[in-house]
């Protein structure tokens, strides 16, 4: 299996840190963080690339898709979320991975402000990441 997770996970919270370092991330989604703003990176699709593969090897390059969640808080709770959306975006793009959605989700209280994306790209096994 090809997983680039790792790699990442760690350029995210490193991009994130030099932007903001009082921003909390996780890798496994979590509802209600307890400290904002909170950001939380999961690989929710890892797939066999079929067209990528030969008859000697089953994988040689696979579908992956990751899910970003960033919650902030007031006051200026969309400003926060927009920086960090953008800082997310540029480094997903820098890797070659493609935006396949973004999406706000606000909780019924109105405080926390929820941003969702999505980014999909098919990765080598030499972790070379290519856009769909």
């Amino acid at each position: 299996m090809i997983n680039v997770f790792n790699e990442v996970f760690t350029l995210l919270v490193n991009a994130l840190a030099d932007y903001d370092n009082s921003i909390k991330t996780s890798s496994v989604y979590t509802n209600t963080p307890s400290i904002y703003p909170f950001v939380s990176l999961e690989e929710i699709d890892n797939s066999v690339y079929q067209n990528g593969s030969d008859c000697c090897e089953i994988e040689n390059f696979a579908n992956i898709e990751y899910e970003v969640n960033i919650y902030t808080q007031n006051p200026e709770k969309k400003s926060k979320a927009d920086g960090i959306s953008q800082v997310v975006d540029t480094l997903f793009s820098n890797k070659g991975f493609t935006r396949i959605t973004r999406n706000i989700l606000q909780d019924t209280n109105e405080t926390t402000y929820r941003v969702v994306m999505r980014y999909s790209g098919v990765v080598s096994k030499e972790n070379v990441v290519y856009r769909r």
